[in-house]
């Protein structure tokens, strides 16, 4: 069976980011073998819209047959029992059965985003913090090679988040001047 690798961010489905945020849900189980080293930053992001909604740290990885799941699995994964929690699990993946193996991945420090980031913008980025990219490249702005028409987009969302600055200048604008700052921001070893 294929190993998948977890490295960037955990996806999940949007009727679990209430659970997520609050606290209650603070694992994902997925068939299958996962791997991720304990103590990496990863965006929570849900799906379908692919929005990061938070940043965790996995705290811990291991994998148990479906039979050996117990309410505490359930519980720290936000169902009431087991047979909850296998049922959501076999809507997903299909049936499973008691020797199937589940890969149980605990996450800690959620950190809520302010506003939602596209998963598109965050890849074009290597997953660093657009607001952030905004801001240092408004404290480097001499340095680096860029437009005052960049620096104005930067400047939205530095002061109003992403949603205004796509808002007043579209989502392309956006995108392109996040990435301008970031390559310039690297180019210059700031980042």
């Amino acid at each position: 069976m294929k190993v998948v690798q977890i490295r960037k961010f955990i996806l999940l489905d949007n009727k679990y980011k209430s659970k997520v945020i609050s606290g209650k849900k603070v694992t994902t189980i997925r068939f299958g073998k996962y791997e991720a080293k304990p103590g990496t930053e990863v965006y929570i992001v849900i799906t379908p819209s692919d929005t990061a909604i938070a940043k965790a740290k996995i705290k811990g990885i291991r994998t148990k047959k479906v039979k050996e799941l117990t309410i505490e699995d359930a519980k720290l994964d936000g169902f009431s029992d087991v047979k909850e929690l296998v049922r959501e699990l076999s809507r997903i993946y299909g049936e499973l059965h008691g020797e199937d193996e589940v890969t149980i991945i605990e996450f800690e420090d959620v950190e809520p985003l302010k506003e939602g980031i596209p998963l598109k913008l965050l890849k074009g980025l290597n997953y660093r913090d657009p607001y952030r990219i905004a801001e240092l490249a408004l404290e480097n702005f001499k340095e680096l090679n860029l437009s005052e028409d960049t620096k104005l987009i930067l400047s939205k969302v530095v002061q109003n988040g992403l949603r205004e600055a796509a808002k007043r200048f579209g989502p392309k604008r956006l995108q392109q001047a996040l990435l301008k700052a970031y390559h310039s921001l690297y180019e210059e070893g700031i980042i």
